[in-house]
């Protein structure tokens, strides 16, 4: 009888114990989405970048050479289940493809993604790839970003250059 006891209540610990854990698991990941007191960068953003030459702190890099507008506006959506998209206007819709990259929540009010994109020439053939990597923090109302992103533009030929750029973003709200 006694063990029948103890084998009852282990069983009953351990599953306990596992939807717990389950629970747990499941709570983060609302809390990632909707439950963090407004900090979750889902949603829509109008960004504005600054392009800089490649440094070890890109904050106070030098702007690169204007060859196109610096700094320029871009929209990104963060989409739950962390994909998201982005259009920039540093160039032309018929010169780069949108953007299409993943996200995730590093920290509080911390995160990170990574974009691609492609960029084309005068002809309309792909001239190159451009692989962007931002960390960014979003400010305690939920409303506005700072963040600092890695490019590597990688052309045909497989030449790479590197840039770095600071960047800030505004939620769009109704």
């Amino acid at each position: 009888m006694k063990k029948q006891l103890f084998l009852i209540f282990g069983i009953a610990a351990g599953l306990l114990l596992a939807t717990g854990a389950a629970t747990a698991d499941y709570d983060q990941r609302v809390d990632y989405y909707w439950h963090d007191g407004g900090n979750s960068l889902q949603g829509s953003w109008l960004v504005e970048t600054t392009v800089r030459v490649h440094a070890e702190d890109c904050t106070i890099a030098p702007l690169v050479p204007p060859f196109a507008p610096n700094p320029f506006s871009a929209f990104n959506s963060f989409h739950q289940g962390g994909t998201m998209t982005e259009q920039g206007s540093r160039s032309s819709p018929a010169r780069r493809s949108s953007g299409f990259g993943v996200w995730e929540r590093t920290g509080h009010r911390k995160y990170a993604y990574r974009l691609q994109f492609h960029s084309f020439d005068a002809n309309g053939l792909l001239a190159a790839t451009m692989d962007i990597r931002t960390q960014l923090k979003l400010a305690r109302d939920g409303e506005t970003f700072e963040g600092v992103s890695r490019f590597v533009r990688t052309d045909i030929s497989g030449n790479a250059l590197n840039f770095c750029a600071t960047m800030t973003g505004e939620r769009i709200n109704l």
